[in-house]
């Protein structure tokens, strides 16, 4: 929050021009480390004030990893593996899969900034992501975590790239 984001970005959280302020390239970071710096307080106040020692025999459960565990990180490693996959090759994907169909359309660089081809990688792979963690967690697939992908996907859709002209959604600003 105080190092990498001013060092990574260009401009402040608002930038101040003759007769108007605007968002600056640090906003969103901003917004998102003081988010987490919040919750990270409040888990953490929540864990010490509620800490409670074990009984004995589960003392012992509690050193080292079993191999449900294990299991189970690697499936959630794979799940988001899968949907950074998603993320980042899945609109290049899209559009080599409409040109075998003969549509004439330019390499996807060039559509990145373009509705729908800029949706295509985030939209697809935060579906992934957050549908896939919902169903890990409960441990099956539902039509309430496909409802729920579906909504956080949109929802930040409408909240970090319909206002922001300049703004460009994972993974097209790395794309240029």
């Amino acid at each position: 929050l105080l190092w990498w984001i001013p060092a990574d970005t260009e401009t402040g959280v608002l930038v101040e021009d003759r007769y108007s302020i605007e968002v600056g390239d640090a906003m969103a970071p901003t917004m998102v480390a003081v988010g987490i710096l919040i919750v990270s307080l409040a888990l953490i106040a929540g864990a010490w004030l509620g800490r409670t020692k074990p009984p004995a025999d589960e003392q012992e459960q509690l050193i080292g990893i079993s191999p449900d565990n294990f299991k189970s990180v690697l499936w959630m490693v794979l799940l988001l593996a899968g949907s950074l996959v998603f993320m980042r090759w899945g609109g290049p994907a899209v559009l080599a899969v409409l040109r075998s169909l003969g549509a004439d359309l330019p390499e996807y660089r060039l559509l990145s900034a373009t509705v729908p081809y800029k949706y295509i990688g985030f939209a697809s792979g935060g579906f992934v992501m957050v549908a896939g963690l919902i169903s890990w967690i409960e441990g099956r697939l539902s039509w309430r975590a496909v409802l729920i992908a579906l909504g956080a996907v949109t929802g930040l859709i409408l909240i970090y790239d319909v206002p922001f002209n300049s703004l460009l959604l994972p993974p097209n600003g790395s794309l240029g």
